[in-house]
């Protein structure tokens, strides 16, 4: 019965993973206009918003959540 209840909790975390990435990127794409950041922290922001939206569209919604956390590290949210 335990295991049962893993593997709904694992299935739950990773759907929420994957709805989440959306998210962080409209919260970056809001920030961006209002921005005050050097051209290469800005290029930087949307290298890393642009992976982000990368490896979630392939399913890599840890990785993706990780560069969509750096990117808003460097806006300052």
């Amino acid at each position: 019965m335990k295991s049962i209840y893993a593997a709904a909790l694992i299935c739950m975390s990773a759907y929420a993973a994957a709805h989440g990435c959306p998210g962080e990127m409209r919260a970056i794409d809001a920030k961006m206009p209002s921005a005050m950041l050097a051209e290469a922290d800005a290029s930087k922001v949307k290298a890393l918003r642009d992976e982000g939206e990368k490896l979630h569209k392939s399913g890599q919604h840890a990785a993706s959540m990780k560069a969509l956390g750096d990117a808003k590290k460097l806006l300052g949210m």
